[in-house]
């Protein structure tokens, strides 16, 4: 069996998180899951097979991979010696309030592909956006305690003009003035990847057009609308198996098969899914401790909110809170 030697920098700001993944031998099989952002992916190396909302996507070096808040897929399933890519994970806030700027006719647009290849300029907006970030020193970046250095990010020639050199990585323990005010240019690169991203592959200008997180299925879209109007404190940790298939109008087996089958995870893992996200953003948006935070999404204890947790975004609690405020 090959060696598992994925690598990774984690790297976050105002409204985004930037996570940067490459090495050989990098597969990492991920069981379905989803997060509360919208996420636009950069495929810069290597073929992967993933599942988007039940359907299997394959992506080769330059397409970009456009994903939905709640949307349930699975990632890096490749037999690949080598894999690189970077995923940005934009905040709802962000994407609401591009919308407004530009005056569209919806106020929470969703894309309407997944898979958009090959995208040299939205991938040259990306890695501008990483070389911007990884620029500034400190808080903005704190990559897990065994990614070693960082190599050169190495774009086709197909892709871009010219390769992208970056430079090392600061040390996780550098700190920024506590007085240092915000990099606008990051804002401003951010904002060239979300107008480039919503504008050419959203229902942002036609509110008619179908989000690819659709759910086909009428009983179980009316289930999945139901939990995701849940009251955040509560609602997720307390609605029934009972309570769902009765949203839903089927009989509890039924509703199991039909929901596991439409959306692609089990309701009880959608649920599951649901309080880390909720936590997640707790950890970025509030000064709660931790063990708060997990109490308040349903943990009972530290040591197994952080399990879970790491499981679900690639890193402990603590790390992701130092990424600083959404």
């Amino acid at each position: 069996m090959a060696r598992l030697d994925l690598r990774a920098a984690f790297y976050g700001g105002s409204g985004f998180t930037l996570y940067h993944a490459w090495g050989p031998n990098s597969a990492l099989p991920l069981s379905p899951h989803f997060h509360d952002e919208y996420l636009i992916c950069a495929q810069i190396k290597g073929e992967e097979e993933c599942q988007v909302s039940g359907k299997t996507q394959r992506f080769s070096p330059g397409d970009v991979v456009l994903i939905n808040p709640q949307q349930v897929h699975t990632g890096n399933q490749t037999a690949n010696d080598e894999l690189e890519y970077l995923s940005l994970y934009v905040d709802r806030e962000v994407v609401e309030g591009l919308a407004a700027e530009l005056g569209a006719p919806t106020s929470t647009p969703e894309f309407t592909v997944v898979k958009a290849g090959p995208q040299p300029e939205l991938i040259a907006r990306l890695v501008d956006l990483l070389s911007l970030v990884r620029e500034q020193q400190g808080k903005r970046l704190f990559p897990h305690s065994r990614t070693p250095p960082d190599p050169e990010i190495e774009l086709p020639e197909t892709l871009l003009e010219t390769s992208i050199k970056l430079g090392a990585e600061p040390d996780a323990h550098d700190t920024a003035p506590a007085d240092a005010e915000p990099d606008l240019s990051i804002d401003a690169a951010l904002h060239e990847v979300v107008v480039l991203a919503f504008e050419e592959f959203s229902n942002l200008r036609q509110p008619m057009l179908r989000s690819t997180n659709r759910v086909g299925h009428r009983k179980i879209a009316r289930s999945v609308e139901y939990i995701r109007n849940l009251e955040t404190e509560t609602g997720a940790n307390n609605v029934t198996l009972d309570e769902l298939a009765e949203v839903a109008g089927l009989s509890k087996y039924h509703f199991l098969r039909q929901f596991s089958q439409v959306v692609g995870m089990t309701p009880g893992a959608y649920l599951r899914t649901l309080r880390l996200c909720h936590a997640a953003r707790k950890l970025r948006t509030t000064q709660m401790p931790i063990l708060e935070v997990a109490l308040s999404v349903g943990f009972a204890d530290h040591p197994s909110f952080s399990r879970a947790f790491a499981r679900h975004m690639g890193m402990t609690p603590s790390e992701y809170q130092k990424l600083g405020p959404l």
